[in-house]
């Protein structure tokens, strides 16, 4: 009634070649800082269209934005109330 207590050989092996490294292969090292807050831009992005539809464009939204406003039932955020972003 002895049985294995878990002692001599682990019971459980870890087999590398499992998470992708080859027998013998050397492992990543260690990384001690973290990563950038912002990844590079190797790109740039594209410009904004600019024209005679888009400036009119801008204008149908800004138009709808304060119409909106005005209605009764619009509900303004603090930030709004004290004179925040957009004031």
């Amino acid at each position: 009634m002895a049985g294995n207590k878990g002692r001599g050989r682990a019971a459980y092996t870890f087999n590398i070649e499992a998470v992708g490294f080859g027998r013998g292969e050397k492992l990543p090292d260690v990384v001690l800082k973290p990563p950038p807050l912002f990844p590079d831009t190797d790109y740039k992005p594209v410009p904004l269209k600019a024209g005679e539809g888009e400036d009119y464009m801008l204008a149908l939204k800004q138009e709808l934005r304060e119409t909106m406003k005005r209605m009764p039932y619009y509900m303004e955020t603090p930030e709004e109330k004290q004179g925040g972003y957009w004031t």
